[in-house]
């Protein structure tokens, strides 16, 4: 049993640490780096910029947005900020709407700061912003199913690995002990003496034994996989939501008992 009881540890630490790492990793969003997408209404892009204070990186990079906007339609733009709601305009009284969806602020190695703005810019100041929100939060997949799956495609590659490299591991166990166990069992009609024959029988069982271990932690990760892949939080994400119509009963006195609200 103790035999057991180490393995048991050998298999689940290294799960254990890759979940600590992963907590205590900065929760870099995946947008960061590049992003670019169009929608209906509006597109979504990705800004980067380095000065040498906060302000100065934030500053550049909303200049940067402004420059994007004067080489997509060869006008000058100047930018404003109010609340996260950016207004461009040029000489000739063309506005620009766009919004700060969500922003990166790192500090690098040399001293320097980073800032990196998601910024969705209407492609005409009449229309409505499509619903888009930056979130940790994501669907169910069936890759839950498959070890460590469910937790690369959230962006937390290490935890995958080690979750499919504990899984393997485990039904190595089982087959290799399995093995053994067969391979002692087999070797207990091949001999009269009965020290021997018992210790065949003695190998075996304790093979079984460690078989049955191993099941049980192969059993143990595969189920912490699939809660893990369903409960745990991932990297920072794009989504774009929809309209979305909720009924919800409401009490008034008009009724004469409840009614039905529609929200959209």
């Amino acid at each position: 049993m103790k035999h057991i009881i180490a393995l048991f540890i050998c298999l689940l630490f290294p799960c254990l640490s890759a979940v600590g790492q992963q907590t205590n990793m900065k929760d870099r969003p995946s947008w960061v780096d590049g992003f670019r997408e169009e929608y209906k209404n509006s597109y979504l892009k990705s800004f980067s910029a380095v000065g040498s204070t906060l302000d100065d990186a934030r500053r550049k990079a909303l200049q940067d947005v402004a420059d994007e906007r004067s080489r997509a339609t060869g006008r000058r733009y100047t930018i404003k900020e109010v609340g996260g709601e950016l207004t461009m305009s040029s000489s000739d009284e063309l506005t620009v709407a766009a919004q700060v969806v969500d922003e990166w602020h790192e500090v690098l190695s040399n001293g320097m700061y980073r800032v990196d703005l998601l910024v969705q810019t209407k492609k005409n100041p009449m229309y409505s912003y499509e619903p888009v929100s930056v979130t940790k939060k994501y669907p169910f997949s069936a890759r839950v199913f498959v070890p460590g799956m469910a937790q690369i495609h959230k962006g937390s590659t290490g935890k995958g690995i080690v979750f499919i490299a504990a899984e393997a591991a485990a039904i190595g166990g089982v087959v290799a002990f399995e093995g053994l166990r067969s391979s002692y069992k087999s070797k207990v009609n091949t001999t009269k003496n009965a020290k021997t024959r018992q210790d065949y029988i003695n190998k075996a069982d304790n093979m079984q034994n460690l078989r049955n271990g191993f099941i049980a932690g192969a059993v143990a990760i595969y189920a912490w996989n699939i809660v893990d892949g369903i409960v745990a939080k991932g990297k920072k994400h794009v989504e774009v939501g929809h309209v979305a119509m909720r009924f919800a009963p409401v009490a008034t006195p008009e009724s004469g008992g409840l009614a039905m609200n529609i929200q959209f």
